[in-house]
């Protein structure tokens, strides 16, 4: 079975002239975003109240950046492709680490004030013709996650994805947009935002998904991507038990974090309902209240 796999190892291309021009587009895009990104913070500090909204939010976004960059680009990057276990752990970080920190980051703001107005009032116009309020739904976020989430791992998508490099990093942005709505919807400060029940129920709604995925990884007597498993194979990794190792990962830690985060709102939530409604003071404390002087008549 190795002999045959690794062909198919060999046969693995390195990145043309067009994967090339598409790696130098993307960081070219990257590189103009975050300049609008740091001109539109220093409009918004220039207003007392801007500086006190955006205060953290900043930091998460650059902390959001490199986590991206840590866990896609070399040396790391590669090394964590090799193996379909560590390539899960780097799919898990997308979803879990990166994309919450770029939710609560709440770049859009920034983007738009950092803008040439024109493309600013462009970009307003559009925004109010599209139907944003059915686009913008917990129900479609939910969706959209879980549908990429199982797409990109079937065996035919993974397997292209590990063979073309534009496919590979349309897999990442794939991760990272919709795992960014699904946490847009738990951190937004707007309408949109999710408490309480609804948001605990969401979450949990997210654990079956991925304990099937898991599972589906974790439960096969056979490798179910070969060219991951030709990686594994050249790496002297017995690939079905890598296959297996990287099934709990996506399975265990995915399902913990979401019911742990369920966790977290519902703790929050009810100290919140606990401040706004307190406890009713006990009667007997008021009847043995002493009276008030110069009352007592009255």
């Amino acid at each position: 079975m190795m002999a045959d796999l690794w062909p198919l190892h060999a046969q693995t291309p390195t990145p043309d002239g067009a994967t090339l021009a598409i790696l130098g587009g993307s960081l070219a895009a990257a590189a103009v975003l975050g300049a609008c990104y740091v001109r539109g913070l220093r409009r918004l500090w220039a207003h007392p109240q801007g500086r006190r909204t955006q205060r953290r939010r900043p930091l998460a976004a650059v902390t959001g950046v490199l986590v991206v960059l840590v866990v896609t680009a070399p040396p790391l990057g590669e090394m964590l492709e090799e193996r379909l276990s560590t390539h899960m752990a780097q799919h898990l970080v997308l979803i879990m680490v990166a994309a919450p920190l770029f939710a609560w980051a709440a770049p859009g703001l920034p983007l738009l004030a950092g803008m040439p107005r024109g493309v600013r009032r462009l970009l307003v116009r559009t925004r109010r013709r599209l139907p944003t309020s059915a686009l913008l739904t917990p129900h479609l976020a939910w969706t959209l996650q879980i549908t990429v989430l199982w797409a990109w791992h079937l065996p035919v998508a993974f397997d292209a994805a590990v063979h073309s490099e534009v496919l590979h990093l349309t897999e990442h942005a794939a991760f990272l947009v919709t795992a960014w709505l699904f946490w847009w919807h738990l951190t937004t400060l707007g309408r949109h935002r999710l408490r309480g029940p609804v948001a605990v129920l969401y979450l949990v709604a997210a654990v079956p998904p991925g304990a099937a995925l898991g599972a589906m990884l974790t439960f096969p007597s056979h490798p179910l991507y070969p060219l991951q498993a030709a990686h594994a194979a050249a790496s002297g990794i017995n690939p079905l038990l890598d296959q297996r190792i990287g099934g709990l990962v996506m399975w265990i830690p995915l399902d913990f974090a979401y019911l742990f985060v369920a966790v977290l709102m519902l703790a929050t939530w009810l100290r919140s309902m606990e401040a706004r409604w307190p406890e009713p003071p006990d009667e007997r404390g008021l009847a043995e209240r002493p009276a008030v002087p110069g009352m007592a008549g009255r």
